[in-house]
């Protein structure tokens, strides 16, 4: 008569980092474009941005932006060789599959 609820299996599907990751060679250092990677950083993913492209003032320009945004979210900045850099949240490093990805480039 009386009968139990059988519980729903949940499988819970990880995202790793790395997944979420955003490739970028900037082109250029227009407002918009880095105030829209930089919302993306905020909500997580991390950015691998390269600067060949750009002159030395737009480039620090845009080093300096990201610099105060990973500052705020206490996260770390990789540089992973001279015009290219990672910038990410610390949680963004947890997984281990960032770190990985890095040390492949």
């Amino acid at each position: 008569m009386f009968f139990r609820k059988k519980k729903k299996k949940t499988t819970k599907t990880s995202v790793k980092t790395v997944d979420s990751l955003i490739l970028r060679q900037l082109e250029t250092d227009e407002d918009e474009l880095i105030t829209d990677l930089a919302s993306n950083l905020l909500k997580g993913s991390p950015l691998i941005l390269n600067f060949d492209l750009l002159n030395v003032d737009a480039s620090n320009k845009v080093i300096a932006f990201f610099s105060g945004v990973v500052y705020a979210i206490n996260g770390q900045i990789e540089t992973i060789n001279e015009k290219t850099f990672l910038f990410a949240d610390k949680d963004a490093f947890l997984d281990g599959s960032l770190r990985v990805f890095v040390d492949q480039l």
